[in-house]
């Protein structure tokens, strides 16, 4: 057998992958060719060498389909994580960002109620030193109350905002390994 022998024979071998890669492994095994002529190899000590047609065909096939099941598995996966950012995206906006701002509006409203609170005692010490005659000693104690109070809300203010904080960041957290497409250990 020579070279165009075995070249045709592979070709119809090869029938059932595309053109392009058909024209690919025709190529590789007339390089094959070349280099053995070059080495000074006759046509049939070349075939011999390289095997039978038809065992080349069926052991290139499953390499071809591989790799062709890896390019589509990863184009599926690379769409497939858009479509999670996507749908993410559109979940946090429409479901999870009002909520958050809400529960963080509520935050930020204890925050100040809590210096406000605690502003009241400073603001009816400084009404004392400036008008003493009007002064009422129950708008004093109406003033320690208020700032114990808000010294209350200061704590209970930093253990809410630790506890969103905290939750948001394990929220952030699943997000991420939603995209990354990994399960939860």
């Amino acid at each position: 057998m020579n070279k165009l022998d075995f070249l045709e024979e592979l070709a119809v071998y090869l029938q059932n992958l595309s053109s392009e890669e058909q024209k690919e492994i025709i190529q590789d095994f007339e390089e094959h060719f070349e280099m053995g002529r070059a080495e000074g190899k006759s046509d049939k000590e070349i075939v011999h060498s390289l095997g039978s047609p038809q065992q080349i065909a069926k052991e290139l096939q499953p390499a071809q389909e591989n790799e062709r099941k890896q390019a589509n598995s990863s184009r599926q996966s690379s769409f497939h994580r858009t479509g999670i950012v996507i749908g993410l995206f559109f979940f946090n906006l429409i479901i999870v960002l009002g909520p958050a701002l809400g529960i963080a509006g509520i935050i930020l409203s204890i925050w100040v109620s809590a210096f406000s609170f605690v502003a009241q005692l400073f603001i009816a010490v400084v009404q004392w030193i400036i008008q003493p005659v009007s002064f009422y000693l129950f708008e004093l104690f109406a003033s320690i109350t208020l700032a114990g109070i808000g010294l209350l809300l200061f704590i209970g203010a930093k253990y809410v905002t630790n506890a969103a904080i905290h939750i948001l960041s394990k929220y952030m957290a699943l997000n991420a390994r939603l995209v990354r497409g990994e399960s939860r250990s």
